[in-house]
C-alpha cells in the first residue's frame, strides 16, 4: 500500500510539473524562455514520472530499462537545447531586443 501511495504522489507531481512546463512553452514568446520551460519537462517531470513507474513496477528488468531511458534523455536534452539556442542566435535579427550582451575588453 505504501508503494502505491508513493508511486501515485510521484506520478501526480511529475504530471503537475509537466503541465506547468507545457503552459510555459505556450505562454512565453521568446525562444530562450521556451527552452528553459521545456527543459523542466525533460529533467524534473520525466524523472518523477519514471521514478513513480519504477516504484510501481518493482521488477529489476523494468527498473533498469526506465533508468536507461532517463539517462539517455538527460544526455540528449542539453544537446538539443544547445542546438536550438545556437540556431536562434544565428537566425534572429532582433535578438538584441530580448538579450543584453556584455562586451568584454581584452587586455593587450
Amino acid at each position: 500500500m505504501l508503494r502505491m501511495i508513493l508511486s501515485a504522489v510521484l506520478l501526480f507531481s511529475g504530471l503537475i510539473i509537466i503541465w506547468i512546463s507545457v503552459f510555459g512553452v505556450f505562454r512565453f514568446h521568446f525562444v530562450m524562455n521556451r527552452m528553459q520551460s521545456a527543459a523542466m519537462i525533460d529533467t524534473m517531470g520525466l524523472f518523477l514520472i519514471l521514478t513513480g513507474l519504477m516504484v510501481v513496477s518493482g521488477e529489476r528488468s523494468v527498473i533498469l530499462k526506465l533508468i536507461l531511458i532517463l539517462v539517455f534523455q538527460w544526455i540528449s536534452s542539453p544537446i538539443a537545447s544547445h542546438m536550438v539556442g545556437r540556431l536562434e542566435v544565428s537566425v534572429d535579427p532582433d535578438l538584441s531586443s530580448h538579450v543584453v550582451f556584455e562586451h568584454h575588453e581584452e587586455d593587450t
